[in-house]
């Protein structure tokens, strides 16, 4: 069976370094005011909308409850009402939803006030509207929308939130618990919660989870999601303490259930930053790793990546490797691998024999590096090994 796959492009240089395609990350005007982060972000029609947040490097918490329009027809960020929630004095990490098809756009929750306060936003007219409240309190905590209902998990249960009947529901227990700073996407009609390295499907129509491949990368927490082209990504976050910040791009195939390393971000690793698709097009920005970015994106997969006419398996074990790590492939018999560190240089190459190849880390470091698949010139293949 032919399985088309979406694969890094890598140049190989005179160096002996490699880059990614450049093309895939495009810098957009930056965000309309000062940086922050666990601010909120949503699109509404092809306008996308990001704001509120805080910052508090100098030591004092700054909440912000500015709402700004990005239209990516002018490339320009245009300030529009300021949200009314706890106040009026802002808030930061809330809830939001983006309705299919809709012409609003829902937020609330948050770290400050009750809670549970959630309003609705009508560009139309630049207004904030109270609607149903959130039953429990809930901040830190992404969800996903399929048609006009919300979805999140708060505690050990699922809430729906429905923007036509402007109620909300307890859809019952989950069979997993959701760590703060999750993330979240939707994909043909399925939810995907992200909770440290595990991923969950849920699927409406029967009210089931299912259990999918663990993310393989760096961040347990913190990092942004959005789709483009019927795949999810994950780009950025922490890994065990606020400072292991990092800058990997991770796509989800759910046909395949697979994960593959995409083009890495270009600008500076960050954590609590926000992202959201306006149709196909997929948009990430500001955030923070300390210091406060205001910086914005545009991602595009399909410039970064290949379609490879290839039925290919590769196996890499053990990884983490503490000495020697083991290569098993599945449609390739001869190839070789070449090894990179994690700033591009190439430490080694080992020929691929029968589908096989063993590589000896011998004084390597520990560390993160990757490894590119070349077979008859062309690369097919790219993943990641964590040396110990």
């Amino acid at each position: 069976m032919k399985i088309f796959k979406n694969l890094l492009v890598i140049s190989l240089t005179l160096t002996s370094a490699f880059s990614f395609a450049s093309s895939s990350w495009q810098q957009l005007a930056n965000f309309g005011a000062e940086g922050r982060h666990r601010a909120a972000s949503m699109s509404i029609g092809n306008k996308g909308y990001m704001g509120i947040g805080h910052y508090n490097g100098t030591g004092t918490n700054i909440v912000k409850s500015d709402w700004w329009e990005y239209d990516p027809a002018t490339n320009s960020w245009a300030q529009k009402a300021d949200f009314i929630g706890n106040g009026g004095n802002g808030n930061y990490a809330v809830l939001t939803f983006s309705m299919e098809n809709s012409s609003v756009g829902y937020l609330g929750g948050g770290q400050l006030g009750t809670g549970k306060e959630f309003y609705k936003y009508s560009p139309a007219t630049n207004t904030w509207t109270p609607v149903a409240n959130i039953p429990l309190t809930t901040e830190n905590t992404k969800g996903f929308t399929i048609g006009n209902s919300g979805y999140y998990i708060n505690g050990s249960n699922l809430w729906k939130y429905d923007a036509l009947a402007n109620s909300w529901s307890n859809l019952g227990s989950v069979p997993f618990s959701v760590n703060l700073w999750n993330s979240a996407f939707a994909i043909n009609g399925k939810g995907y919660i992200k909770t440290g390295f595990s991923l969950w499907e849920y699927k409406p129509l029967t009210n089931q989870w299912i259990s999918r491949t663990p993310f393989p990368g760096l961040a347990s927490s913190a990092s942004v999601a959005f789709t483009q082209n019927g795949k999810g990504y994950i780009v950025g976050g922490y890994v065990g303490s606020l400072s292991n910040v990092n800058s990997e791009v991770w796509e989800f195939d759910p046909g395949l259930n697979q994960w593959f390393l995409s083009v890495e971000f270009p600008g500076t690793s960050r954590r609590f930053a926000n992202g959201f698709n306006i149709g196909n097009r997929a948009f990430f920005g500001i955030g923070t790793n300390g210091t406060n970015f205001n910086d914005f994106w545009e991602f595009d997969a399909i410039a970064g990546v290949n379609d490879i006419d290839l039925d290919i398996t590769v196996n890499a074990f053990p990884n983490p490797v503490v000495d020697v790590v083991h290569f098993k492939t599945s449609g390739i018999t001869i190839g070789k691998i070449i090894l990179f560190n994690s700033i591009g240089q190439i430490i080694d190459e080992v020929p691929i024999v029968n589908s096989k190849a063993i590589y000896s880390r011998q004084t390597s470091s520990p560390g993160v590096y990757y490894y590119q698949i070349e077979s008859n010139g062309e690369m097919i293949y790219q993943n990641k090994l964590i040396f110990q």
